[in-house]
């Protein structure tokens, strides 16, 4: 009876919850493995923190790591992690990827303690996979000035360190100072990835376009946006007000659409008044005059410094000196080209996947 007991309670307690969690492990893996189209001898570029909300500036980031890959590495399966199925799927992933695959972090503006999410799934993707190559891609880095951040600092920098085969790169310069300072090493500075986009310039343009921010990141006062449309209207005639952040439900496929309206929408404006960082570049990528405001860390100001030979894009620091810069930005002949930013791109592009 006692032995009886023993073996029910061995079997309840210990056996069937590990039989029943090993058939669990099982399925998700072949779910995974469908849903990503992993297969056996094909090289894997799985994107991490590919965005499952309606920032178009971070989709856009995620759109052109996917376009760059595509034509970089024509026969891989190219797919992202999104940040919303990241915790449930990684598990698996771990036992799907091999050594060869290549893991990318995806760009942006949110290495630091500003985003703690976006910086947990680095840190857990570096500490899961040791032994494959991890890409960074440029990212603006940003810890706080006081106890939380230079403790998460301090974490990250720990995880960072420890792996053989990290790749870092900055979108600034004053974050490539900052990120070789953190890190003790070499780190790559690169454009924003979305500047490798070529947009397509459209006529007629009319009325000024403001696109601002209404988060943490902002810093324009009520009465400084009042006075926008003061000077902007009698100019302009309309001035209209937008956001490079969009609703979007569950269903994420709609991100590329919502991106294309966007942009056409900044396209079809004669001015883009704007101190999102990726108002600004897709600005310079439909040719239409910008003039772009300060926020509140240094990322804008240090991004333009990419784009500053375009002479329809200014980048004005305080909004006393409006006046001014609108009349430099009467300009009809705007033209970007995306040539030199792909030149740079090519050899980091070639060095990851083969080197």
């Amino acid at each position: 009876m006692i032995v009886k007991r023993a073996v029910s309670v061995l079997w309840n307690k210990v056996l069937f919850p590990l039989y029943r969690g090993t058939i669990k492990a099982a399925k998700d893996k072949k779910c995974i493995r469908d849903k990503y189209h992993i297969q056996k001898n094909v090289r894997n570029v799985v994107i991490f923190g590919a965005p499952n909300h309606g920032n178009l500036g971070d989709y856009a980031i995620y759109f052109a790591e996917c376009r760059l890959f595509a034509r970089y590495l024509q026969k891989g399966n190219i797919f992202g992690v999104n940040m919303r199925d990241f915790q449930h799927e990684i598990r698996a992933l771990r036992r799907l990827l091999q050594k060869e695959d290549l893991l990318i972090l995806t760009g942006g503006g949110n290495l630091g303690n500003q985003y703690m999410d976006d910086e947990k799934i680095r840190r857990e993707v570096i500490l899961r996979f040791p032994d494959n190559r991890i890409v960074l891609f440029p990212q603006t880095m940003y810890f706080t000035k006081d106890a939380k951040g230079e403790e998460e600092a301090g974490k990250t920098a720990g995880i960072y360190k420890a792996h053989r085969d990290l790749w870092l790169v900055a979108r600034d310069e004053r974050s490539c100072r900052d990120m070789e300072r953190l890190f003790a090493r070499k780190i790559r500075l690169l454009p924003d990835v979305v500047l490798t986009l070529q947009g397509e310039k459209r006529e007629p343009k009319k009325g000024a376009l403001l696109v601002l921010r209404n988060d943490v990141e902002g810093v324009l006062q009520a009465e400084h946006r009042t006075m926008l449309r003061q000077i902007l209207q009698p100019l302009y005639g309309t001035v209209e007000e937008t956001d490079t952040v969009v609703e979007v439900g569950e269903d994420l496929s709609c991100l590329e659409e919502k991106l294309r309206d966007k942009m056409e929408q900044i396209g079809s404006a004669s001015l883009v008044v704007t101190d999102r960082l990726h108002g600004m570049i897709f600005a310079a990528l439909m040719q239409t005059p910008c003039l772009v405001l300060h926020n509140y860390n240094h990322k804008v100001e240090e991004t333009y410094k990419w784009i500053r030979d375009l002479d329809y894009v200014e980048y004005v620091p305080d909004v006393s000196n409006l006046q001014e810069a609108l009349c430099r930005l009467q300009k009809e002949d705007c033209r970007y080209r995306a040539d030199k930013v792909e030149k740079e791109y090519d050899v980091f592009m070639r060095e990851i996947i083969n080197g």
